[in-house]
């Protein structure tokens, strides 16, 4: 193991030059440079940007939640409404319907009499004019 670290020594300094070339690359920052130097600050105000978007996303995102929480507590309150204004048509229509019912049982029993009188007329007519011949 040690003979593969004495070999790999040798490229030590190809990898310090290559480090902060990559690290620019992928993280876009320069971690590894500023520390040879001696300088550890990192850049992060691009970051501190990014935080600053989200955070007033966030807000956003905060005031658009309430605002569709009110008009759900609104829609609610309609549907309510509408259910018990459904629920009084409902019994109006039951009282309609047992109305009409009651109407057309009416109907039949003063045609079923109506019916019944003109029978009887029609048989008294018929007993008149053969009894008085």
């Amino acid at each position: 193991m040690w003979r593969v670290l004495l070999q790999l020594r040798v490229l030590l300094p190809y990898l310090a030059r290559v480090l902060p070339l990559l690290e620019r690359g992928v993280l876009g920052t320069n971690v590894l440079a500023n520390a040879a130097s001696g300088v550890t600050r990192v850049d992060t105000s691009h970051y501190d940007q990014g935080i600053a978007e989200l955070e007033g996303h966030h807000r956003d995102l905060s005031l658009q939640l309430k605002g569709q929480t009110a008009e759900i507590k609104f829609l609610q309150e309609q549907i309510g409404w509408l259910s018990k204004s459904q629920e009084k048509d409902t019994e109006r229509r039951e009282e309609l319907a047992a109305s009409i019912a009651s109407l057309r049982r009416l109907v039949m029993t003063l045609g079923v009499i109506l019916v019944i009188l003109v029978a009887a007329l029609i048989a008294a007519s018929v007993f008149r004019t053969l009894v008085g011949r």
